[in-house]
């Protein structure tokens, strides 16, 4: 115990040079946090384009008009799938379905299977078994709940990503380039703010046991609260790349509802398929 409460001995001094080496970190990244602070709003949109589109799309992929075309051809439903997100995706999924809500299903069949503690052990909670529960008796308001709550806090994304297969299926379109760049700004951003999360937590946590396991180290303490300071300045700038993601994803899925919207219109409609066997899960005989 003499060790510790006596300033940890040797180990001090290297304290000490750790908290410098933060102490010259921790500005860097708090005036980083501060500098980026547009791409944690939704004028980090056009960061997309610095991304290639894959080799394969072309200029539409398929569709009538492409995704950044969508918003001045369909303005208003644009505007009401970015801001009122639930209500967007329950009227892009009746376009997806041709209005015909008879061949409704939960997510349409692309969830189905064992999800959480049922994919570690046969009979726990959660699998899911599309149109088994009752959905054709009353589609609009399993389609409600489904934007809406079912999926937790993603409920409206995961809504709109099955519509986007369903048309993509259906009618047999591709990605549109605009949406490639998309996704690949997302999976770039989310990497990188992901790596940072996980350095800040580090950070935290070794801030943390130094300045308990040496109270009485003047080079422990220190060390302790520069590293926590740098951990602050880390999930600042995660939080700020996280808050970008989200609302690049806002704005992409509100071009996209009106491209959809606008395909349902104009666009060559494809003789109807049900949801893809390939997605459905083997039921056992019921003995």
């Amino acid at each position: 115990m003499e060790f510790w409460t006596e300033g940890c001995g040797p180990l001090d001094s290297l304290f000490s040079a750790t908290a410098d080496a933060l102490e010259c970190f921790s500005p860097f990244a708090e005036s980083l946090a501060a500098a980026i602070w547009c791409c944690g709003s939704p004028i980090a949109f056009p960061l997309i384009y610095c991304f290639p589109p894959d080799p394969h799309t072309n200029e539409t992929s398929g569709w009538t008009i492409s995704m950044q075309d969508a918003p001045c051809r369909e303005p208003l439903l644009c505007c009401f799938a970015t801001i009122c997100f639930p209500c967007g995706q329950f009227v892009v999924r009746r376009r997806a379905l041709g209005g015909d809500m008879s061949r409704y299903r939960l997510w349409q069949g692309y969830h189905d299977g064992p999800h959480c503690l049922a994919g570690y052990c046969d009979g726990a909670p959660i699998t899911i078994r599309s149109g088994t529960y009752g959905e054709d008796q009353c589609p609009n308001l399993f389609l409600c709940l489904e934007v809406s709550i079912l999926g937790g806090a993603c409920s409206s994304c995961c809504a709109f990503d099955v519509s986007r297969r369903l048309m993509k299926e259906e009618r047999e379109l591709g990605t549109d380039p605009t949406e490639a760049r998309q996704e690949k700004c997302m999976e770039f951003t989310g990497g990188i703010a992901n790596s940072i999360s996980q350095w800040a937590c580090c950070l935290q946590c070794a801030g943390c046991c130094v300045g308990c396991c040496a109270p009485d180290g003047e080079g422990a303490q220190e060390c302790s609260a520069e590293a926590k300071r740098a951990s602050r300045a880390c999930w600042n700038i995660a939080h700020t790349l996280y808050r970008g993601m989200w609302a690049i994803k806002i704005i992409a899925i509100g071009c996209m509802s009106s491209q959809m919207v606008h395909e349902d219109k104009h666009g060559k409609r494809a003789p109807l398929k049900d949801a893809p066997s390939s997605m459905k899960i083997e039921r056992d005989d019921e003995v």
